[in-house]
């Protein structure tokens, strides 16, 4: 916490911070209240400022050390021992004199001064010499301190301290050590424990108290005798809970003291008498809480409990819960070591925060060290838990009967190592499939998948592990991982940790530092475990764990205990509707592999609670008024209304049409069929898809698509396999898309999913089941104009506008409402609904809610943030997190609601809702996108609040523009809010709708204003910066500062994208410029010479832009700003060159106006044609002569080279682009309108540059297509046989061999007596030899195998392994692969040549395709261990035809077949990094999947078994089997 964020606390935050952080005296922080230090006067403050307040020198000490390392922004850490943090003043008195040996006086001087503990470990040597100390015994003091960081925790006598006091002052006259004495003779019945026995037995302490508080207990008595002493060993029952009562009230404000203190009067539930006005008036913290215990005793505790939840301090009522219940536990078990009779309700109590269900954590983290398999049998509640990870110091827990094994028989977990947590949050948690599945991390050693990788002992561990697991659990604990409280980590001891110097120890410390101690808890398989473990953090970290440990249960009731806690799983599963009616039960393994997936089930919220039970009621009203309020639409919506017939969920008019559209769909001939359903922000539209799922799941297996992030192929994937779950034959799916900004953006979808269908479906499956429909929910402002733009068979649209009958239905759902909520006309989501969109309804209720709205507050701020955002970005929020950091509530435990609380009453037009995406957060948001739009005019029109001044202001906040996650959220919305366009009727909107509008409102100076802010904002995103550029030249034609802005953008990030906006720049540049001099009367011929500049550059920038669009320049990567352009992503194919073209005619025209070339005149036209077709260079055109006709000359003179070469460029593109067009299927609207501009500027080629007969032979060729395909005389023997080429000889694989035979013989010859090409030739000798082995062996023209190997050897030694082309690594992999028990040291190399030659020189050839292999690793030896497919492919023929082959190899059902792995040798390997290598003892062979589906997502390390193919780029791996 910095300086600055000091500086904004109130009296009574610097009174809150006193008392929770820095933990003084209730007195000392009263104070500063009353002395009114406010932050900004804290940071200011001195030690003597401190004690001018009337505090004593040990606190002052302690609290200037805590300000410091706040100003710093650091947090207060000791460097002394944790135990002395705990002592009283007394004990450090007897420390001084009794291991410090310092005089009795300086120990005197100590205790009055207040020095306990917690301020010694402060204090410097100044403080020290402050106190009256001399130099000498300071420095003596301060060593003492220091020492004992190597020494065991000095043992403190009391009696020595008695005796010394005899000696040196027997009577005390500090005036708090009479006051001790009097009040401890006041409660002799309550005497104090004795301070020895609890230093030497510190597990009979309880831990309840701080060291803090010793301050206000009674002192001991000097005088009291040792006999004395050692026989009071209790706490008084009723001083605890009067010091826990007194801490726990001390975090409470003044008021929310009164207001604790009015409901206290009115507690009843009790039979003493309660409070009266009188009694608690005028009473302190510390008074009020000793009232409380002498009158209730015992039973203070459950009072103040109470009374905190009626008084809605509901963090401060489960701290104290938990502490009654810790206090209940030790209590029970100090005496007497039998089972615990509460145990399981304790681990109950641990796991649900004192309620039934495990849903009260988001995930849980649990630590696991070694077990046997007989404990594994009672373990199965892990698979319960929604687990985030496992970290796992067991190395054969993967192997059969571990503990890993067996979970991953019921769930999926990913197995991964602590250096796979390494690296940018967001970018882990995507690339491991975190939240979605579980990360199982093996944390020393795993024997089951790498010999190398074995257990390591302790000292090992140190220095090769633990620096990995340390930052493993800073992930862990990360904020943005786990929001604090939301994950709780348990330590499941299933073996003895005996020592510090074991791992599982280490983790325990690791967590310590980053976690509060409550967050952990410790379940031990037996009481001997227990009490080591607990002995070891008692030592080590001076923590007693006791109250949040498991220890007397066994693992067989822990297990019990644990499955039965809710959410209850449903009795009969999750069902899914199959064929023929019938219905079959989803696996919860099945449904963690669908992570892309939310699947909606038959029985979907059947048999999960008691529905005859009040919790069920009140869960069921809370649901419904969450949603009539504005929350998102559940499950639960529509079963509580098929529940209740009388009150049925109201559908929209469109209900029935969409029904019938994705029935009617059943019936089509295509596998995968996208239906839209364009629908107005806030009208319905998701709630009206998911109610025909809710209706539809009968006979579709319906899915909700909740992870857009994923690969379209891996979505796909899991689409089909959710088809053919559970069953033989396939299943038709409906899949919900919600919010696609854009219906082509679905096309790659549709498209992977068809060919995903087909490959692994039968060729007889029924067609009617074998089919995908996808649902796509469409947000617009005109969803009409997008409906008629699309098939209407396939679309349908919902608009903001209810028929009669839905009025009616509205009128008649708010009656039932009011049967079962308190005023449902507050549900205003659902009014604007009945109300019909009424701009009235909305514009009334903005005025009365904004009525005194005041911006300048940090709440009239954020409303307005949250009212910009919800109008102009559909699904936007800001994350409960960031708003409580805006408001500065994190130094206080809050609860959910307080910021709503505080946002009061702005918060009657708000709502918290669950956010999935990231592990799921909470966010906060406008209940409607009308009440939001209708609060931002409302701001305009009455406080004069225009947008573009809400949007500078969340510009201004370094907060929102941080790193981490859901801050990264909000900077997206804000992003989108800036550049994403809106599109209406055949195109897009220039600009955003809130471009728009501060462009309207407030013109060129505002709007530049905030792109320039934003770009300070955003300096790795181009768009911003290229988003101003397209504004600059297409709504201000400045083009000299928009090229500033498009440069500044390419500067940014260069691609395609950032140099075709440079391009049409200097295109608008020069079209703007010719509109210009067409209106002049005069002639410049500068501006020809400028014009010409302008027309170079742009056609440099479009040609830079092009070479990107090529995905093999610039492979394909994940953009944000995808809708700052002209069109959308990937659909620039040849756009740049259509642009360098209207650039080029744009220079034609400029030309053709010029005196001597004239188009009108056609003696000056021919000289034009004549000099741009290169036959006459510009000094021989006739030209009259004149100053300005000779500047002319000038000029072309100096652009010549580039204007005569324009013609046969633009020669050059038609015919390109004429190619394209003929041969490439164009669906997008962008293809259509570049092929008619290609058109029209053929046209005026035509008629600038061809005679009449020129003409007409030119749109001859243009018919087709201008293909000049040269006739080449017929070639040698070699070249007829298409086998001149390594791929020519390949295709002859499956031709005759005597044809093979002629070719080998040719080769053989060649290499022989030629010099030119001698390499190629022996490398095309060499396969030719390999594929005549393969037609015929027996031929005498096949060389021996070892002479093949030693002749390309000899080539390979020559070319080494930068050779341009992978044809002599390919020959490698054939003749030098390893056999299954050579241990080669250097095969690798060849596997990292032929990639790399294919990458760099075929690249183009294999974009966006798959390669095959020609070869396959078979079983013998030699040549004869390489399978030939074709030859595999006959083995086949007699049995079936070759389309089913085809058939089979497209599926890889092909390598089922026995005729496969009879020949086929099956190779051992690993999956590691999401990498597949092929396993040779030491050796690993990296291998490319020849299937993406055959791996799964999360980069788990695995075993796996594979077949080998020979491609040329590199072996692939075929059929991969997971071992496990």
């Amino acid at each position: 916490m910095s300086q600055s964020v000091i500086e904004t606390w109130t009296t009574e935050e610097v009174h809150q911070w006193l008392m929770t952080q820095v933990r003084v005296h209730p007195d000392s922080a009263d104070r500063f209240t009353e002395e009114e230090v406010s932050g900004e006067s804290l940071v200011s403050f001195e030690k003597t400022d401190v004690l001018d307040l009337g505090i004593k020198h040990g606190p002052a000490v302690k609290i200037m050390c805590y300000l410091k390392t706040m100003k710093e922004g650091s947090k207060h850490q000791s460097e002394f021992p944790a135990y002395v943090e705990t002592w009283t003043k007394e004990q450090v008195g007897l420390w001084l004199q009794q291991h410090a040996k310092v005089y009795s006086k300086y120990a005197e001087r100590f205790l009055e001064e207040n020095v306990s503990g917690d301020c010694l470990v402060c204090f410097k040597k100044q403080d020290l010499l402050d106190l009256g100390v001399k130099s000498g015994p300071a420095v003596k003091i301060l060593a003492q301190l220091r020492q004992m960081n190597t020494k065991p925790e000095p043992l403190l006598e009391l009696d020595a301290q008695t005796s010394a006091d005899q000696r040196d002052d027997p009577e005390p006259a500090q005036p708090e050590q009479s006051v001790a004495q009097t009040s401890l003779m006041k409660q002799q019945a309550e005497p104090k424990r004795d301070e020895t026995t609890r230093s030497r037995d510190k597990r009979d302490q309880l831990p309840f108290c701080p060291s803090e508080e010793e301050d206000r207990k009674p002192s001991a008595q000097h005088n009291i005798k040792k006999k004395e002493t050692v026989v009071t060993t209790t706490a008084p029952e009723t001083s605890d809970i009067t010091v826990k009562i007194e801490e726990t009230l001390g975090q409470l404000l003044k008021e929310d003291l009164k207001r604790f203190k009015f409901f206290l009067r009115n507690y009843e539930k009790s039979k003493i008498k309660p409070f009266n006005r009188s009694e608690l008036e005028e009473k302190d913290i510390m008074e009020t809480a000793t009232l409380l215990t002498d009158r209730y005793g015992k039973e203070a505790l459950q009072v103040t409990i109470e009374t905190l939840k009626s008084s809605h301090f509901q963090d401060l009522a489960c701290q104290l819960e938990k502490y009654s219940h810790q206090r209940d536990q030790l209590c029970h078990s100090r005496e007497v070591t039998k089972k615990e009779a509460n145990q399981g309700h304790k681990l109950k109590n641990l796991l649900t925060c004192g309620g039934n269900s495990l849903d009260n954590y988001d995930r849980f983290v649990v630590v696991v060290n070694k077990s046997s398999s007989e404990q594994v049998q009672y373990l199965q509640f892990l698979s319960k838990l929604e687990l985030f990870c496992v970290l796992d110091f067991d190395p054969d827990s993967a192997g059969s009967g571990g503990l890993c094994h067996s979970y991953r028989e019921l769930r999926i977990a990913n197995l991964h190592t602590p250096t796979q947590f390494q690296g940018q949050t967001e970018a882990v948690i995507k690339s491991l499939n975190l939240y979605k599945q579980t990360s199982w991390v093996f944390c020393n050693g795993r024997h089951d998948i790498d010999s190398t990788n074995k257990e390591l002992d302790y000292r090992d561990w140190l220095r090769k592990t633990c620096r990995d697991v340390e930052q493993l659990v800073s992930f862990i604990c990360n904020p943005d991982v786990f929001s604090n409280g939301r994950c709780l980590i348990i330590f499941l001891l299933l073996s003895p940790v005996d020592s510090e110097k074991d791992p599982v120890f280490d983790t325990y410390t690791s967590f310590i530092k980053h976690t509060e101690e409550t967050n952990i808890i410790s379940v031990c398989e037996s009481k001997s475990t227990y009490l080591k473990w607990k002995q070891l953090i008692q030592e080590k970290c001076d923590f007693d764990i006791d109250h949040l440990s498991i220890s007397e249960l066994s693992l067989s009731e822990i297990n019990g205990t644990i499955m039965g806690l809710g959410p209850q799983n449903q009795s009969a599963g999750r069902l899914l509707p199959s064929s023929g009616s019938s219905t079959v039960v989803m696996k919860q393994k099945e449904e963690d592999l669908l992570t892309a997936l939310d699947i909606l089930c038959l029985n979907e919220c059947e048999n999960i609670y008691d529905e005859n039970s009040s919790e069920f009621e009140k869960f069921r009203v809370e649901v419904e008024e969450e949603f009539y309020r504005g929350g998102k639409v559940r499950w639960w919506n529509f079963y509580f209304c098929g529940k209740d017939k009388e009150k049925p969920f109201i559908k929209r008019d469109k209900y029935e049409n969409v029904k019938t559209m994705i029935r009617s769909q059943r019936e089509s001939n295509e596998t995968c069929v996208l239906l839209n359903l364009f629908h107005a922000p806030g009208c319905g539209g998701t709630t009206l898809a998911m109610n025909v799922m809710w209706d539809l799941r009968h006979e579709f297996r319906c899915a909700v698509l909740k992870d857009k992030t994923l690969p379209k192929t891996e979505i796909a994937n899991q689409v089909r396999h959710l088809m053919e779950l559970e069953s033989e034959k396939l299943s038709p799916v409906l899949l919900f898309v919600d919010d696609s900004k854009e219906t082509e953006n679905l096309n790659d979808l549709v498209t992977g999913i068809r060919r995903t269908i087909e490959d692994f479906s039968n060729v007889n499956a029924d067609a009617q089941n074998c089919k995908v429909i996808i649902l796509n929910c469409v947000r617009s402002q005109s969803p009409q104009d997008l409906y008629k733009r699309h098939s209407q068979t396939q679309n349908q649209y919902l608009t903001a506008n209810l028929t009669p009958q839905e009025q009616m239905d509205f009128k008649k759902k708010l009656k039932d409402l009011k049967e079962t909520h308190e005023k449902p006309e507050n549900f205003y989501s659902f009014m604007v609904m009945k109300s019909n969109f009424d701009k009235k309804y909305t514009e009334d209720l903005a005025r009365e809610t904004l009525e005194n709205f005041d911006f300048s507050s940090k709440e009239g701020r954020l409303f307005a943030f949250l009212a910009l955002l919800n109008t102009y970005v559909a699904k936007s929020e800001i994350s409960l997190s960031l708003c409580e950091d805006f408001f500065q509530m994190k130094m206080i435990h809050w609860s959910d609601n307080s910021v709503l609380d505080k946002m009061k009453p702005l918060s009657n037009l708000l709502i918290v809702d669950r956010v999935e995406e990231w592990g799921g957060y909470k966010g906060i948001r406008i209940l409607h996108h009308e009440i939001a739009s209708a609060c931002l005019d409302e701001l305009e029109r009455s406080y004069s609040l225009k947008v573009s001044d809400i949007v500078m202001e969340m510009l201004h906040y370094d907060l929102f523009f941080s790193a981490g996650v859901v801050k990264c959220r909000l900077m997206l919305s804000i992003h989108r809010m800036l550049i994403e366009r809106q599109r209406k009727k055949d195109e897009r909107e220039l600009f955003s709708p809130l471009i728009d509008k501060v462009h309207n409102q407030e013109g060129r100076q505002t709007v530049q204003k905030i792109f320039v802010k934003a770009s300070s904002r955003y300096e790795t995103s181009a768009s911003i910066p290229q988003a101003l550029a397209r504004y600059l030249y297409i709504n201000v034609r400045d083009f000299p500062e928009a090229l500033k802005w498009a440069e500044k953008a390419k500067n940014v990030k260069e691609n395609v994208y950032t140099f075709d906006t440079i391009g049409q720049v200097h295109k608008s540049n020069l079209r703007s410029n010719i509109e210009r001099e067409k209106q002049e009367t005069s002639h410049n011929p500068e501006h020809l010479n400028k014009n010409i500049e302008i027309a170079k550059n742009g056609m440099k920038a479009f040609q830079r832009a092009q070479d990107l669009a090529d995905p093999v320049d610039e492979p394909q990567e994940e953009t944000p700003d995808e809708d700052s352009e002209d069109y959308p992503r990937r659909s620039y194919n040849f756009y740049g060159l259509v642009s360098m073209l209207e650039i080029a005619f744009l220079v034609f025209e400029i030309l053709g106006r010029l005196p001597f070339f004239e188009k009108d005149n056609p003696m000056k036209k021919r000289n034009l044609q004549s000099f741009l077709g290169g036959t006459i260079p510009i000094t021989s055109v006739y030209r009259e002569d004149g100053v300005i006709n000779n500047r002319y000359f000038e000029i072309i003179k100096e652009h010549e080279q580039f204007l005569v070469k324009l013609k046969s460029d633009v020669k050059q593109l038609f015919d390109f682009l004429d190619c394209y067009f003929a041969y490439i299927k164009g669906n997008s609207e962008f293809d259509m309108m570049n092929h008619r501009t290609v058109s029209e500027n053929f046209k005026k080629y035509v008629e600038l540059f061809c005679t009449p007969e020129e003409k007409r032979k030119e749109q001859r060729n243009k018919s087709t297509l201008n293909l000049k395909i040269d006739i080449e005389e017929r070639k040698l023997f070699l070249e007829r046989n298409q086998a001149d080429t390594f791929s020519g000889i390949l295709q002859h694989l499956d031709k005759p061999a005597k044809e093979m035979e002629h070719i080998a013989e040719c080769y053989a010859f060649l290499q022989k007596n030629t010099v030119n090409q001698k390499q190629r030739t022996q490398i095309n000798y060499i396969l030719s030899n390999i594929v005549l082995h393969h037609l015929n062996p027996k031929s005498k023209h096949v060389k021996k195998y070892k002479d093949l190997c030693a002749l390309l050897k000899e080539i390979l030694q020559d070319l080494g392994l930068q050779h341009p082309f992978p044809d002599p690594y390919y020959l490698a992999l054939l003749l030098f692969w390893p056999s299954p028990t050579e241990e080669s040291t250097d095969f690798s190399k060849y596997v990292t040549a032929i990639r790399n030659s294919s990458r760099k020189n075929l690249s183009k050839l294999f974009q966006k395709r798959s390669t095959v292999a020609f070869f396959y690793l078979g079983k013998e030896t030699e040549l004869k261990r390489l399978v030939s497919k074709p030859s595999l492919d006959k083995s086949f023929l007699p049995k079936m035809s070759r389309d089913t082959i085809a058939q089979l190899w497209r599926t890889g059902d092909i390598f089922k077949e026995e005729a496969i792995f009879r020949r086929l040798h099956r190779v051992s390997g690993t999956i590691e990094q999401g990498e597949v290598y092929a396993n040779y003892g030491t050796q690993k062979i990296l291998v490319r999947p020849a299937r993406i589906a055959g791996i799964r997502s999360g980069f788990s390390n695995e075993k796996v078994s594979f077949y080998i193919g020979f491609a040329i780029n590199g072996p692939l791996a075929y059929d991969i089997t997971y071992e496990n």
